[in-house]
């Protein structure tokens, strides 16, 4: 029997007994004998709440034949290793037992648009304020970039999902929801950082001289004090149930019985209402500032998944007027990534460079390049709201 140690205190011990019961549950055979597992850590999972994600992945033997099994083990806590304590109010954006709650409620099943979430095998609270979710460990066919013909997919599905929202269903009333998925909050939890961008010397720094030629700061700070105002009338739009984290890094490519496309999103800590176009904003921003498509300019990548979403709601019954959407996509787009510059600050910091480059796979320069070329189409976006807002 072979087990990897784990370092972190609050990770139990897992005996023979509970894993050959996992074991059953994934392969959903009572027959299978376990003969070896291992438990390894995942990178790059950093939520508010998580406190360590791991793969689980064993071989069962049936008769004389091995089988191979995975799952994934996600630990919440309330007082993450390493990070900020979250929240243990129900109405929070960051209550730490969200995401356990979502899988154990009826809330993912049977989502429109083919939409759904990992499976969920299980929960186990522990006296010291932490959770361990036991997932699906859910496979991608493609590597970390998506074909823009992915993205069409996976946008036409969101569509499908908040229209449904919109048309037929009602909206889920858990009190444990988030209430709105307004960027609101986060802005102004943020607004140390503008400090940084009011300062001459920031822009003066080498990497950021190449990657913006032409300045942006008076943009950036134009935006930043018409936040409030755009906002309300984001705020003031058709609410549906979102993901409300639904960009590439926690989406996955998967293919239903019949052969129809389907999306299977994992990282639901923070689901709760929205308006409409939200959950496209999350889908559009990070995903290119994170090299998470295959290359193409924002602007190409926007229209593939704006009219993509649009067809979606379509499917659903939704005809209201597409340039209600397009201001509601616009904006928070524009406002939660034009306006959260967390990296602007990180660029300052020497030391948090190697992470930046280990994240990504790229250099630091191309980082920024490609966040300068998301940062210039963002502030149009944010011209396009403004011209747009008298429709609000």
């Amino acid at each position: 029997m072979k087990e990897q140690a784990i370092t972190n205190p609050r990770i139990p011990v897992l005996d023979q007994q509970t894993v050959t019961m996992l074991m059953h549950q994934v392969s959903g055979r009572q027959e299978i004998e376990l003969s070896r597992w291992q438990l390894q850590e995942l990178p790059g999972r950093t939520g508010a709440a998580t406190d360590g994600v791991y793969r689980l992945t064993g071989i069962g033997m049936d008769q004389d034949r091995e089988l191979e099994w995975s799952l994934v083990l996600k630990v919440l806590s309330l007082t993450p290793s390493g990070k900020a304590s979250t929240a243990d109010k129900l109405e929070h954006v960051l209550y730490w037992k969200r995401e356990a709650l979502v899988y154990q409620s009826q809330l993912l099943s049977n989502l429109p648009g083919g939409v759904r979430g990992p499976r969920y095998y299980g929960c186990v609270e522990s006296s010291d304020e932490t959770l361990w979710l036991w997932l699906e460990d859910v496979k991608e066919p493609y590597g970390p970039r998506w074909p823009l013909e992915q993205y069409a997919h996976a946008a036409r599905s969101l569509g499908q999902m908040n229209g449904a929202y919109l048309t037929v269903l009602s909206l889920p009333s858990y009190p444990w929801l988030v209430k709105t998925g307004s960027p609101r909050g986060l802005l102004e939890h943020a607004g140390w950082m503008w400090k940084v961008v009011r300062d001459p010397l920031t822009w003066q720094h080498p990497l950021l001289r190449a990657a913006f030629p032409y300045p942006i700061a008076s943009r950036l700070l134009r935006l930043w004090e018409e936040r409030n105002v755009l906002l309300d009338a984001f705020e003031r739009l058709p609410q549906t149930f979102c993901h409300l984290d639904a960009w590439r890094g926690n989406l996955f490519a998967g293919t239903r019985e019949n052969g129809q496309h389907q999306l299977i999103a994992i990282d639901w800590a923070y689901a709760g209402l929205s308006p409409i176009g939200t959950d496209i904003g999350d889908l559009f921003a990070p995903s290119f500032g994170l090299f998470r498509v295959e290359p193409c300019d924002p602007r190409t990548l926007d229209i593939v998944i704006f009219e993509s979403y649009l067809a979606g709601l379509q499917m659903m019954g939704w005809h209201g007027d597409r340039r209600i959407v397009r201001y509601a996509f616009a904006t928070f787009a524009a406002l939660k990534y034009g306006c959260f510059l967390h990296w602007l600050y990180q660029i300052l910091d020497e030391e948090q460079h190697t992470d930046w480059e280990r994240r990504t796979g790229h250099s630091l320069a191309e980082c920024l390049q490609n966040q300068a070329t998301l940062i210039y189409y963002l502030l149009d976006l944010a011209d396009e709201a403004r011209n747009l807002l008298h429709l609000i």
